[in-house]
């Protein structure tokens, strides 16, 4: 296979309006995947609800949202990182993205991105307790695991949030292109919007 020369790094604000477009339809479908099928146990237990979950179950919890996501319309399971690859290897040029026949290879750097990946890594990092089987281990990582769950959530929500605002800056001001009739992109889950989390590192909660 060649070797791919790829372009300057360039940040999201500066994509065209298809490449935009291309990477917006692309990052709400991993985002709605994620919160439908990749975190759904630990972002919809409340705080008390966590606290007086037995740790086998909180256990199975995890395993199911990030080792096993339900990534139904393919037919099998896969885990949250190989969903957020599928989306984040097009964006750092590992996998070229096709718009409108053509491969595209992009090389985005970008600090909100950054964010996302920096949760993508930190919720792999656990991935060595999950598959084991020892409780113990787990108790001592389990609300870190969740805070980095919660945050990954948010910082989704921040990155698309900003992408939809360029969109508009883009077809909204004097001297904007004139726009074809717009098809309409996947339905977006009615996924109400986390509050804002609070990104210091905090001591261990010390529970017994």
């Amino acid at each position: 296979m060649p070797e791919v020369t790829l372009p300057e790094p360039q940040s999201l604000s500066q994509l065209p309006v298809k490449q935009l477009e291309e990477v917006i339809r692309q990052l709400r479908s991993t985002r709605n995947d994620i919160i439908r099928f990749g975190v759904w146990n630990a972002r919809n237990l409340t705080d008390d609800d966590f606290n007086k979950t037995d740790d086998r179950k909180l256990l199975g919890y995890f395993r199911q949202d990030l080792l096993e996501t339900r990534f139904l319309s393919k037919g099998r399971r896969i885990d949250l990182i190989q969903l957020w690859n599928w989306f984040d290897d097009q964006m750092s040029g590992v996998e070229p993205m096709l718009i409108d026949g053509q491969e595209v290879f992009l090389n985005i750097q970008d600090k909100d991105l950054e964010k996302v990946r920096k949760r993508i890594a930190e919720i792999e990092s656990f991935f060595p307790t999950l598959r084991g089987d020892d409780l113990d281990a787990f108790r001592r990582v389990k609300y870190k695991l969740r805070r980095t769950v919660m945050r990954l959530t948010y910082d989704l929500h921040h990155l698309f949030k900003r992408l939809e605002k360029y969109r508009k800056n883009m077809f909204g001001g004097p001297g904007a292109p004139v726009r074809a009739e717009r098809v309409p992109l996947e339905a977006v889950v009615d996924i109400p919007e986390p509050p804002p989390v609070d990104d210091h590192e905090h001591e261990e909660e010390a529970h017994s």
